[in-house]
């Protein structure tokens, strides 16, 4: 799975990179990979308070800088669309497309159908653009490539199946300094770095190491064995 040159990563909101796959990014770029992300929502909605209201997306943004230092993450393509207000067209469809022939990865990294409103659009545009960035069409958006995986990784629900585990022993303490740094959230999503930790401990053990984070596998594009 790390056996691999680019990943990129697409998810909605500011901090769901971190809470997903933050461990494994930190993996990634550690061994030489190179890492972009698509981030749709300038998170908008996760102001802590009333008083922050107007400026919560500039804070969010500076707080996803510091992230992509932390975590070695090579570029944010970041976009500006609110919180909730994540569609499923086909200019989200198209960003995904002409990010995957822009990257070039071999592996793609995004949500699962499980979660919640705006990250079921992700997991929809993202899955299908996986496949038709390799086609020979909308040749206005770059050369056709096809990557070879798309893993779903867990933000909120727990994946119902996995087909793989990365060990993050070595590198949750920078998925938890990633966190940290979306200071502003850690107010908002109750118990943050309690959830991460524990979570972290839950997928290691199932796979006999400390820490780890969990993947499925999409199985929906057959691979050719011969």
């Amino acid at each position: 799975m790390l056996n691999i040159e680019r990943a990129l990563v697409i998810c909605a909101h500011p901090d769901d990179e971190v809470l997903g796959l933050g461990g494994t990014i930190k993996r990634m770029t550690a061994a030489g990979i190179e890492v972009n992300v698509v981030m749709f929502a300038n998170g908008n909605e996760g102001y802590p308070t009333l008083a922050e209201k107007d400026s919560i997306v500039e804070t969010r943004r500076n707080e996803r800088e510091a992230v992509q230092k932390i975590l070695g993450i090579s570029h944010f393509e970041a976009y500006d669309y609110g919180d909730y207000a994540i569609p499923a067209n086909e200019v989200t469809y198209k960003i995904c497309m002409k990010a995957i022939r822009a990257y070039r990865p071999q592996a793609v990294f995004t949500h699962y159908w499980r979660e919640y409103n705006t990250h079921k659009a992700v997991a929809s545009i993202a899955t299908d653009a996986f496949w038709q960035a390799g086609w020979t069409c909308s040749l206005e958006l770059g050369d056709p490539w096809k990557p070879e995986a798309l893993y779903y990784f867990e933000v909120i629900e727990l994946l119902h199946q996995i087909s793989h585990i990365v060990d993050i022993s070595d590198t949750l303490e920078a998925k938890l300094e990633a966190m940290k740094a979306y200071a502003s959230q850690c107010s908002v999503v109750p118990g943050a770095l309690r959830q991460l930790e524990g979570k972290a401990f839950m997928r290691g053990a199932q796979a006999g190491v400390n820490y780890g984070e969990a993947f499925l596998k999409n199985t929906d594009r057959p691979e050719i064995i011969l």
